[in-house]
């Protein structure tokens, strides 16, 4: 397109509508040449999907009890037990959340079972650290001769 003999304002307006009539309908030409992956879906999880789910779900939970428990011999309040130990483990769901992404996993989906791994394993830790700190105070400690 020869842009030189554009020369009056009327021209340029002119010029400027139908390029921008015309440049939606270009975009769209090169978007649907272009495959889009789809996400997998809750419902189109291979048995391998389940299993590395399942694997970083475990993993989790496992750094949980085990961050728990040590913490828990230092620490008074039960909150501040299970918050210390989300803040340590983190990475974990991190990890989940780059394979997820990498399998191209539905968005909406990664988010919301992560959400669910880290509340899950959140409750079970505060109970079991509040079951630790109870039983640690009914523990009669010996006398001092």
């Amino acid at each position: 397109m020869n842009l030189s003999r554009i020369n009056t304002t009327g021209q340029w307006i002119c010029f400027t509508i139908a390029l921008s009539l015309t440049g939606p309908a270009i975009a769209e030409e090169a978007t649907d040449s272009q495959e889009v992956p789809a996400y997998i879906t809750p419902d189109q999880l291979s048995r391998e999907d389940r299993m590395m789910l399942s694997d970083f779900s475990n993993r989790y939970e496992t750094c949980m009890n085990e961050t728990s428990v040590a913490q828990l011999q230092i620490q008074e309040d039960p909150r501040d037990v299970v918050d210390y130990s989300m803040k340590k483990c983190a990475v974990e769901l991190e990890n989940l959340n780059m394979e997820m992404t990498a399998r191209n996993f539905d968005p909406n989906f990664r988010q919301g079972y992560i959400h669910h791994v880290t509340n899950h394993s959140v409750n079970k830790t505060l109970r079991m650290v509040m079951i630790g700190m109870a039983n640690r105070q009914q523990t009669p400690t010996p006398p001092v001769e």
